[in-house]
Formats: C-alpha cells, sequence, structure tokens
C-alpha cells in the first residue's frame, strides 16, 4: 500500500499581515482550524521585517493596502534581500500571497511584479485560504534575480483564482445527471471544509457575525459546485442558507442555530451514498421545515421551542416539530 501523501500544511508557520485586527485575526483563526501549526501576525510591512528573523515564516499572507509600509513594499523589500542581504530576512524567496479586495487583471500584473506568489481576494472562504497556502508550498517555480525583478517566475506563475477549477460542463450538458466521480469528490471536500470550519466556530467561541458571514459564502461556493456535479439535493441545501438570511433581512440578523443546521445537513448529506435517496428526502425536509418555520418566527416575532432531531445515522440541530 502506497503511504499516504503528506499534509501541505502540517509543519508550517504562516506569517499574517494586516492592519485591521478582525481581519487579521478571521485569516489566522482560519489557518489554525486548518491544520497550520503556528501563525503569527503584524500588523504592517514593517513590523513583519523585525518579526521575520525570529519567526522563519514558510508562508506569508500580507493585506495590500496598510499604512507605514503596505503589502507591496514589504513584498518588494522581502524580494530584494535576494540581492542586497538583509538580516531581518532569512529567506527572501518564501512564498508571498496578497490579500486584497482588487482582483483586475491589471491588478494582478501589479502584484505579480512586485513579487507576490499568489493573491487571495476577499471575501474569502476557509477553503480558499487553505488551498491558497498549500498550493504556494507545494508548487515548483523557478526564482529570478535580475535587475528589473526578483521574485518567482512569472512565465510559470500563473495564478488561478481567475477562473473556476471545479469539473466543466457545457451549457448542453444534461444537470439532471449525476456525477458520480465529481460527487464522490464535492463529498469528501464538504465533510473535509465542514469539519475546518467547526473548528473555526469553536476557536472563536461561536458563530459570530464574521463567521455567519463566511458561512453564506462558503455554502455559495458548495452550492456552485453541487450544481456543477449535478447533485440537486446538495445544491438545494446549500442554496437554502442564501434563502433564509434574505427572509431575515441579511447575516447580521441570521439566528446562529440557523446557520448551524445548514452546516450539520451539508455535512449530513455529504455521508450519504449518492442512491439512499430516503436519506436524503429526510434530511432536505427536516432542512426545509427547521428554515420554513425560522422564517415564520423571524417574521412573526414567534417564539419557538427548538431541539435536535436525529437524522438517518446523523444528528441535526433542527426544530424540535
Amino acid at each position: 500500500m502506497d503511504a499516504a501523501l503528506p499534509d501541505p500544511l502540517e509543519g508550517l508557520c504562516v506569517m499574517v499581515v494586516d492592519d485591521h485586527h478582525s481581519t487579521r485575526r478571521l485569516v489566522a483563526d482560519v489557518l489554525r482550524a486548518g491544520g497550520v501549526d503556528r501563525v503569527v501576525t503584524a500588523e504592517s510591512g514593517s513590523e513583519a521585517l523585525g518579526m521575520m528573523a525570529g519567526t522563519r515564516p514558510d508562508v506569508i499572507i500580507t493585506d495590500w493596502l496598510m499604512p507605514v509600509m503596505d503589502g507591496l513594499a514589504f513584498t518588494r523589500a522581502v524580494r530584494h534581500a535576494a540581492i542586497t542581504e538583509d538580516p531581518r530576512i532569512p529567506d527572501p524567496r518564501l512564498p508571498i500571497i496578497m490579500l486584497t479586495t482588487e482582483r483586475t487583471r491589471r491588478d494582478v500584473e501589479i502584484a505579480r511584479a512586485a513579487g507576490a506568489d499568489a493573491f487571495l481576494v476577499k471575501p474569502f472562504t476557509p477553503a480558499r485560504v487553505l488551498e491558497r497556502v498549500a498550493t504556494v508550498r507545494q508548487r515548483e517555480i523557478d526564482f529570478v534575480i535580475s535587475t528589473g525583478y526578483v521574485g518567482p517566475d512569472r512565465r510559470q506563475n500563473r495564478d488561478d483564482d481567475m477562473g473556476y477549477a471545479g469539473p466543466l460542463r457545457r451549457r448542453g450538458d444534461g444537470t439532471h445527471q449525476v456525477d458520480i466521480a465529481a460527487r464522490a469528490l464535492l463529498c469528501a471536500q464538504i465533510i473535509d471544509e465542514m469539519a475546518t470550519f467547526q473548528r473555526l466556530i469553536e476557536g472563536r467561541g461561536g458563530l459570530d457575525h464574521m463567521l455567519r458571514q463566511m458561512a453564506c459564502r462558503v455554502m455559495h461556493a458548495l452550492r456552485q459546485r453541487a450544481s456543477e456535479a449535478g447533485d440537486r439535493v446538495l445544491t438545494r441545501a446549500a442554496a437554502s442558507l442564501a434563502r433564509y438570511v434574505s427572509a431575515v433581512g441579511g447575516a447580521g440578523k441570521a439566528d446562529p442555530e440557523v446557520v448551524q443546521i445548514h452546516l450539520d445537513t451539508l455535512r449530513s448529506l455529504a455521508g450519504l451514498a449518492v442512491g439512499d435517496l430516503k436519506g436524503s428526502a429526510h434530511v432536505t425536509r427536516q432542512l426545509d421545515r427547521a428554515v420554513s418555520l425560522r422564517i415564520e418566527s423571524h417574521l412573526s416575532g414567534l417564539t419557538l421551542d427548538y431541539g435536535p432531531v436525529t437524522a438517518p445515522g446523523k444528528r441535526l440541530a433542527v426544530l424540535d416539530i
């Protein structure tokens, strides 16, 4: 039997550089929940430069727009140490991920010219953060040192966040046909992502406002991937959270318990066999009834009695109805 592939996140130290405390903490919490061994943080590029020799990070995630020293200037300073030795920077070649809300083609070229390896676009999902870190650690790209540019070879560094990386389907393809292989892969990813998200919830002490917003993004991404795989049940379940959030007036007004119900439901559905129509129908009915009653409760101001319900082989925190 072949040995298991090593976890690309195992043993890593990741440095997160961002002047906004809430974003810095959220990225760090996602990394820890995803299995990164050590996370260090800095409020600016200049502070990060002063910490690098002592912390020796393996990967850096830096915000683009920051006072004192922004992400571009920080990235250039790290890369310049490959030309002029800087005792503060032990490894000028380490991967750097640029965190930003900007993602035009011009933005990508500017970040690459500064020496960034990849983009992480806000708002993000936990899966996207962890995928970005794993990707820059695993891929092998030449490092260029010249008078006009220092950084990863831009001819090889084709950042893939501009497109979709899931299974492809033509417009004319029948979406009612489930792609068994794609669904199996998706279900494995869902189980892993839901486990990571649950650790994130526990690490932050509950589903705060930022995590409720993130849960909406996670469900939106899962809905797209489930649709591509042709799985109507997973697509419908992932779309349910958006329906609820829209009805109650936004993620800020969403009941954390209802958000948790959706996370539990996706994990339960992903654990069922593709042919288990009875089990999937039972789980989705429970979800639909729970969400509909919560929406009615919100609109009418009623207080309902909530409690756990046991689904086939799983436990869902849904309404006691």
